[in-house]
């Protein structure tokens, strides 16, 4: 399947996509990706959710404080927020190679 750092999916002999996965809180400032997958349970991803973090939407990381405060985030270039480091190291992202 996938590993943190690279990862291919493939059906048959066709090469469907590939890319790195990271946690959320590894993407510098600027950087964006898609939310792959999530390290949670059910209760994690209801409140992701609410939010409008969802798997296959692209997310920006705009701002991260130095000593491991919030992380600000926009989702698909319209709502903000502030997440904690710890949910955003739960939330993993792929990062297109182009």
């Amino acid at each position: 399947m996938y590993n943190e750092n690279e990862y291919q999916y493939i059906l048959g002999d066709d090469l469907i996509m590939t890319g790195k996965i990271v946690s959320l809180s590894f993407l510098k400032e600027g950087e964006s990706g898609v939310v792959f997958n999530f390290k949670g349970g059910e209760k994690f991803r209801k409140k992701l959710d609410s939010l409008g973090i969802r798997k296959n939407k692209r997310i920006k990381k705009v701002s991260d404080m130095v000593l491991r405060g919030p992380i600000t985030i926009q989702i698909e270039n319209s709502s903000r927020i502030a997440i904690g480091r710890g949910m955003a190291e739960k939330i993993m992202v792929r990062i297109n190679n182009r």
